[in-house]
């Protein structure tokens, strides 16, 4: 159903104004979502085509780097194995080893001290008490506040 005009109200007993509003902003709300869709699936399309032009230069890269390597080999300029160390410590830098984590069962996570809103000191957060106002300290909780 399209948009509903000023002669179909005045012609169709069945048809309020309000009814027309209401079925006239479904329709531009739907026009403006398949605009958007539209929209979407085009940058949908370009990302695509771009994600597969570079999957095109990775393999053309790949190509490269192959016959310069296995030409350096080849020719003897440099050392094989000295070639491979280089590889590999270059490698090792790019991608370095994530940090070892404590085991899933037993390692708490680590919190950050906290500012105590009353002295301004850094507390552990297993000695301060969370307030409306922020944390304070265990030692500022037991002080009267006006002191």
């Amino acid at each position: 159903m399209g948009r509903i005009g000023f002669w179909q109200l005045l012609l169709d007993n069945n048809i309020s104004w309000w009814e027309r509003d209401s079925i006239n902003g479904a329709y531009d709300q739907a026009e403006i979502a398949m605009g958007q869709a539209n929209a979407n699936a085009f940058s949908l399309q370009q990302l695509g085509d771009r994600v597969q032009q570079m999957g095109r230069e990775i393999i053309m890269l790949r190509a490269a780097l192959t016959v310069l390597v296995n030409t350096l080999r080849d020719t003897n300029v440099i050392d094989p194995k000295l070639l491979d160390a280089r590889l590999e410590a270059a490698m090792e830098e790019a991608f370095p080893p994530p940090p070892p984590q404590a085991a899933a069962g037993n390692a708490a996570p680590q919190i950050p001290p906290l500012t105590c809103i009353r002295c301004r000191q850094q507390r552990p957060a297993s000695g301060t008490s969370m307030t409306a106002d922020g944390p304070v300290c265990d030692a500022c909780m037991t002080r009267p506040t006006g002191a």
